[in-house]
């Protein structure tokens, strides 16, 4: 293919040039090397001007002193800074820059130009995005890349993902490059919303440049991540003056794939909009006008004898329609009342015509969607008998009953009218209205299902479709669509309070509508806030029953319980995960009140779902950050420039990654996030802030709830550096005093924050301290060495300390409990990886030693001095185990021994000695347990250390925690209440039990859950968290832990969970 120019178009591009052949990868390849070998007779004048522009741009400025090489489709490609701006004049003016020397080169005024955000440093090339903004699909798409959707109040009603006329303007005008041309803008805009791509919130009027008109899209799911259309030209051009470079997108197999799943055509708005096309002639350059009478440079073209508002408004709306056919109050009284009011009067009166007229408006406008929608919809077999009346009672809800409340106000107000054409009064009438408003609140609650239904019956139902495009067409709507008849009702009910400020504004003083009207407006407002709140809830409780339709998990379900009655969905938007700015954003992120959900939209089996691709993250474990975005400086070819503005269809149809993307951050805290962030771009940094807001108002929202537990200090604050690790911590005498065991020493205090912990020990690296307070005994184990002490250690200084006794050397850990009877301690020894040998030890004579404390002091302390064994006088041998495993924790029940070992739960019984499985591995719902630990065992792997937690629930069976998971057993092993499973968000290291709830200790939270419902109903954040002590089965059943302290990070902070739940 040549690519020459085609003299024969007419001056101004049309419709026709959409179908003009486009030159291939190839083809433009071969033609721009025969362009950058000097040109041949058979190149096109688009590349010969693009050539003599880039000569005319370079003789003026010295060649750069450094050129970075670039080997791209066989050119070699080097880089110059050039910064492109717009002029005054509407055209695009490229400077190019180097050094102290530069030249300007005008260009028309229809391109725009971004620069990709790149670090200077990295010396990657620039990408340049160069829009063609006659093509109307081009403005589309980056229209609506662009602006920012709020929430804003019109009348009293509240409108949901808004902008008004003000921003669309300036967002277009900035699009097409020129912010002083506001009538070029606001006409492109106007030709927008003649395709249906947004409209006014009433239906009633086109684009206005104001602030006080707001618009929405149609539907905002048609505009998100929508394909190219064919008649879009956006370019990507790296080099300098000596070359240049089109190119087309690379294969993505994800990109056929998401294609192929969708199999949606592009709903943009096609069409050509000719006040920014390019002159015709190609000889066309520079900042004049050329000999072309049409050429769009001449500055007449832009001025036309009227203005845009009054040629628009000869167009057939259907407002303009309406307003035919109404008259005047002046015009329709007597002439002789009309000139002798009073110019207040008048005023007033033509506000109260106006409010009667307009009311018959609405009325029949009511009776048209009767009698040309409801009516043939019941009749006629356009809709499926199955469905029919719930057709029509979603989608019409009670629109006749207004109808009846509304027929009687306009019956009251024509028999005003009729009495005297001076109407006295009207405050009486309007308050017998309003008292009658409460269809309004129903109707106003169910539009937005209703307006969901009739966009789905306008897809799926072909019958439907073309009924509603005959009944759109004919007369009697005024070329209004359904959807703007159905958004009066609420529209109405928000003009009345204007149209009663405006009548109270000229009446007089002594007027009983001075008292009347107040008081209808003070209702209609009440009405109103109540419509909003209910038409809130209703949109928030439908988008809920969607999204949990729609969500799909291929993994790790989770309960969201999006149907609960309090749920609420508090925002969402789309974003990609590709900085690509033209990349369709492809990620769906919700946000409700207490997870955030990240997913993406696909089409399977022909029905949309959010399949869920991370899992949702708890508000209480989510991170969110706006990293810093890099100042971006531009770069832009004389050359391209021009040779675009020659002939646009010589360039592939190509979105390249040249505009700007704002990245937000999420981070999962914790197992299930694997502390991992994913980062999301979005086109504005505007649309990221006020989700960084919301997150972090939600999170404090929840902050505030009523907890179960309450974090009080335990020990004095600010005691304990940071270097100094604490370990363990036991009560004793009644919970009044503990002992805590630390890296540095043995500690003793009075329980309570005010009381200071003064040493009583000082050994290192001590792990674990036990009290027998039957056998006034100290048991410390400090490194790897188990030592009894006398309590009566307890009140001594260190320097007074006696020396232990040791009882056991290679001792990882120990337990003391109950069981048989007797008070057991249970002291495990490892032999070798593979073997364990556990000696339970009894205290001997421990009723002598209850009534006899004193000399028992004195025979702790002869003992201390002698070389006897400790187990003869206080410590006695009750008998010995054995496993074929490492031990990793130990715990006592009534008769057995619960091992935890890389097999599980491994239960000893101390009577028989025999040993089993504390889950039954034959029940194949515990096999997501059972499994893996068959897996690890198979292949010969060390697994990891497991932490398991059995506590006695008070139904009679138990709860396990068992590593991630939280499930019931019964007394044989098996699974009880199988439907019934916790999966921890983080990895726990120690559980706590306080029924209703467990506590879950992972280093960066505290995590607690309801053991009935699984819900999560507290999360406690905090940095090296650590149980000191879960309360199962102790003297007091207090639940203690250490944690960095949050306001002097040297220190640690020593804390209690102090139940705030009674059982």
């Amino acid at each position: 293919m040549t690519l020459s120019h085609t003299t024969s178009v007419s001056p101004r591009r049309s419709n026709n040039f959409l179908h003009a052949d486009r030159p291939s990868l190839d083809e433009l390849r071969r033609s721009s090397s025969k362009w950058l070998n000097g040109g041949s007779s058979n190149s096109s004048n688009l590349f010969r001007l693009g050539s003599s522009l880039a000569r005319r741009a370079t003789s003026m400025t010295p060649a750069p002193s450094r050129s970075t090489p670039h080997p791209r489709a066989s050119l070699q490609e080097t880089r110059t800074k050039i910064r492109a701006k717009p002029s005054f004049d509407g055209r695009s003016r490229i400077r190019q820059e180097n050094g102290n020397t530069g030249t300007d080169i005008y260009d028309s005024a229809h391109v725009v130009a971004q620069q990709e955000d790149r670090d200077p440093s990295s010396g990657m090339q620039s990408t340049l995005t160069v829009l063609y903004c006659a093509y109307l699909s081009v403005v589309a798409r980056e229209f609506r890349r662009r602006i920012i959707l709020v929430d804003r109040v019109k009348n009293g009603i509240e409108y949901k993902n808004v902008f008004d006329g003000r921003e669309a303007i300036d967002t277009l005008a900035d699009i097409i490059g020129n912010t002083q041309r506001r009538d070029i803008a606001l006409r492109l805009g106007r030709a927008l919303g003649a395709q249906r791509f947004f409209h006014d919130v009433n239906y009633e009027s086109r684009l206005v440049d104001t602030f006080t008109e707001i618009y929405q899209f149609y539907d905002d799911n048609d505009y998100f991540g929508t394909s190219s259309s064919d008649s879009s030209v956006i370019v990507s051009t790296t080099g300098t003056e000596d070359s240049i470079e089109a190119t087309t997108p690379e294969y993505d197999s994800s990109m056929e794939q998401q294609q192929h799943q969708q199999q949606q055509p592009s709903t943009l708005p096609n069409g050509v909009f000719t006040d920014l096309t390019y002159c015709y002639v190609p000889t066309c350059v520079g900042k004049k006008p050329c000999y072309s009478h049409t050429c769009p440079k001449r500055e007449r073209l832009h001025k036309r004898p009227d203005s845009i508002d009054a040629r628009l408004a000869r167009s057939t709306t259907h407002a303009y329609l309406r307003q035919q056919e109404q008259q005047l109050w002046s015009n329709t009284a007597p002439p002789y009342i009309a000139a002798t009011v009073s110019s207040s009067e008048r005023k007033r009166q033509e506000t109260i015509f106006e409010l009667v007229y307009t009311e018959e408006n609405f009325v029949k406008d009511l009776e048209y969607i009767h009698d040309m929608w409801i009516q043939p919809l019941r009749e006629q077999d356009i809709i499926p008998a199955s469905r029919r009346e719930t057709f029509i009672n979603k989608v019409f809800c009670n629109i006749m009953a207004i109808h009846q409340v509304n027929h009687r106000f306009l019956s009251a107000l024509r028999v005003l009218q009729e009495e005297n054409p001076i109407v006295a009064q009207i405050g009486d009438v309007v308050l017998d209205f309003v008292m009658q408003l409460e269809p309004f609140l129903l109707y106003g609650a169910r539009q937005h299902e209703a307006k969901y239904m009739l966009d789905q019956e306008r897809v799926n139902n072909k019958k439907f479709a073309v009924f509603a495009e005959e009944t759109e067409r004919d007369p009697s709507s005024y070329r209004l669509e359904l959807d703007g008849y159905l958004s009066k009702p609420t529209a109405r009910l928000g003009r009345y309070t204007l149209f009663l400020d405006a009548i109270l504004k000229h009446t007089p003083p002594d007027n009983p509508d001075r008292i009347n009207i107040p008081k209808a407006t003070d209702i209609i407002k009440q009405f109103l806030t109540r419509v909003n709140e209910e038409n809130g809830k209703a949109k928030n409780r439908f988008d809920l029953e969607r999204i949990d339709q729609k969500l799909l998990f291929k993994s790790d379900k989770v309960d969201l319980k999006l149907l609960e009655q309090d749920r609420v969905l508090v925002k969402q938007v789309k974003l990609c995960k590709n900085p690509n700015a033209d990349a369709p954003p492809n990620y769906l992120v919700l946000l409700f009140d207490h997870y955030l959900v990240m997913t993406k939209v696909k089409l399977i089996n022909r029905q949309e779902r959010y399949v869920v691709k991370r899992r949702p993250i708890p508000l209480e474990l989510l991170e969110v950050s706006l990293p810093a975005v890099p100042r971006r400086s531009s770069s832009i070819l004389p050359s391209m420039s021009h040779a675009n503005r020659a002939d646009p269809s010589a360039v592939p149809n190509r979105q390249t990654a040249g505009k700007a993307t704002f990245p937000i951050v999420f981070q999962h805290i914790g197992r299930r996030g694997t502390n991992t962030s994913l980062t999301l771009y979005a086109p504005a940094l505007p649309i990221l802030k006020p989700w960084v807001e919301q997150i972090r108002i939600q999170q404090s929202i929840r902050s505030k709830r009523e907890p179960v537990f309450a974090m009080i200090p335990a020990v004095q604050e600010h005691r304990f550096l940071d270097d100094v690790r604490i370990n363990h911590i036991v009560t004793f005498n009644n919970g009044q005093q503990y002992v805590l065991a630390t890296d540095a020493g043995v500690y003793v205090g009075h329980t309570g924050r005010s009381s200071k912990p003064h040493k009583i020990l000082a050994v290192e690296r001590v792990a674990q301290v036990q009290v027998l307070e039957e056998a006034q005994l100290l048991l410390i184990l400090a490194d790897k060495t188990l030592y009894e002490y006398s309590l009566d250690v307890v009140n001594n200084k260190p320097e007074e300390q006696a020396a232990g006794r040791p009882i056991q050397s290679h001792v990882p850990h120990f337990h003391v409990g109950s069981s048989l009877g007797r008070k057991l301690v249970c002291i495990p020894r490892v032999t070798t990886p593979l073997n364990t040998n556990i000696t339970l030890f009894e205290p001997s004579r421990p009723n002598q030693m209850e009534r006899n404390k004193r000399f028992l002091g004195k025979i702790v302390k002869k003992s201390s001095s002698s070389s006897s064994s400790p187990s003869d006088i206080h410590l006695k041998k009750f008998k010995e185990c054995y496993i074929p495993s490492e031990a990793w924790a130990l715990e006592l029940s009534q008769s057995q021994m619960l091992i935890t070992c890389p097999r599980g739960i491994i239960m000893v019984d101390l009577r028989s000695n025999q040993t089993q499985q504390m889950l039954n591995p034959d029940d194949r719902s515990l096999s997501f347990i059972t499994e893996r630990e068959k897996d690890e065992s198979r292949l010969n792997i060390r697994a990891p250390m497991k932490h398991i937690a059995v506590f006695r629930a008070v139904r009679g069976d138990h709860f396990v925690c068992y590593d991630e998971f939280g499930f019931y057993i019964d007394g044989r092993g098996n699974r009880n209440h199988r439907n019934f499973k916790i999966e921890f968000e983080g990895a726990p290291e120690a559980y706590a039990f306080a029924y209703p709830y467990v506590v879950a200790f992972e280093p960066n939270f505290i995590e607690i859950r309801n053991v009935i419902t699984g819900a999560l109903e507290q999360i406690i954040r905090g940095r090296d968290i650590r149980c000191l002590n879960n309360g199962h089965k102790t003297e007091k059943p207090f639940i203690y832990g250490v944690m960095g302290d949050p306001s002097q990070p040297t220190f640690q902070y020593i804390f209690q969970l102090q139940p705030l739940f009674t059982n």
